[in-house]
């Protein structure tokens, strides 16, 4: 499904449509068309635009949608092509559907749809913990208390003009990290396998899946500090900003954790089964 972005400027590799004759050359129709439509949760199509609108021509048999998407639009939406291509020839409809994503100004990700069209991961009471328990692990459970080097405030105005956010990872990001370490403590043992979730795993899987979401959150950011390493030398002065490194190896300290405990739970281990009768049998 083609993704585009509020206040997008349409372009003929937006929303066109080329037409063909039998041998496959582009020709211009007797009739063409279009209407957009807004799509509900419950499927029903509604009206956006004019009933049938007359689309801009890019050269022959090349057509598309003029203007600009609706900076309050958002969500599904149908785009219907009216086509007749000979005289006396009945009309035709061609379906397309698009969405329509709300530009974050904070992430700016006008080139990553995936990341505007996700979905924060939900929380329950079990996640809750879980997630604390990794942030216990990373010195991220409470800013205001653990930050030194940086202002405290959270999220809030620091010096009249400048704004940070106090919580180094986020809910997202540990949920993630959380998922793909009960994943890997499911295939661990090529002998057995087993189908956790972040939610279902056991105290002692779920102690361990924080251990390598821990080790996965710092792996991410020591990822983020190598791109932004610096360093500068001029005149005797000297300026070295690397802390991906530092981020890595306290990455490696709790991957080995994680490593030495997650074959010891995962092993298969030997049980008797016994079966149970009358003491007498008559």
């Amino acid at each position: 499904m083609l993704v585009l972005n509020q206040g997008k400027s349409l372009s003929p590799g937006d929303l066109g449509l080329n037409v063909r004759d039998a041998s496959g050359r582009l020709i211009d129709p007797n009739g063409i068309a279009y209407a957009l439509f807004s799509v509900g949760a419950d499927g029903i199509r509604a009206l956006v635009s004019e009933p049938k609108m007359l689309p801009a021509r890019c050269t022959t048999g090349v057509y598309f949608v003029p203007g600009a998407i609706p900076s309050v639009w958002e969500g599904r939406y149908d785009l219907i092509w009216y086509l007749q291509q000979f005289p006396n020839e009945a009309e035709c409809q061609i379906f397309e559907e698009f969405e329509v994503c709300r530009i974050d100004p904070i992430t700016s990700s006008f080139d990553a749809p995936s990341v505007l069209l996700t979905s924060k991961p939900g929380l329950s009471k079990i996640l809750v913990e879980r997630i604390m328990t990794v942030r216990e692990l990373l010195g991220d459970s409470s800013p205001d208390r653990n930050y030194h080097f940086i202002p405290p405030e959270s999220g809030q105005t620091v010096a009249g003009f400048n704004q940070r956010v106090g919580f180094i990872w986020t809910d997202a990001t540990i949920i993630r990290m959380l998922r793909l370490n009960i994943q890997k403590l499911n295939s661990w043992n090529p002998m057995g396998e087993t189908n956790y979730t972040c939610e279902s795993a056991p105290k002692a899987w779920g102690e361990a899946m924080a251990l390598g979401a821990a080790a996965s959150c710092l792996s991410k950011e020591a990822a983020i500090w190598t791109a932004e390493s610096f360093d500068y030398s001029l005149n005797g002065i000297s300026l070295s900003l690397k802390k991906g490194p530092e981020y890595q190896s306290l990455a490696q300290s709790y991957l080995a954790e994680f490593t030495e405990w997650a074959p010891l739970l995962t092993a298969n281990r030997p049980a008797s089964v016994g079966l149970r009768q009358q003491r007498w049998i008559i």
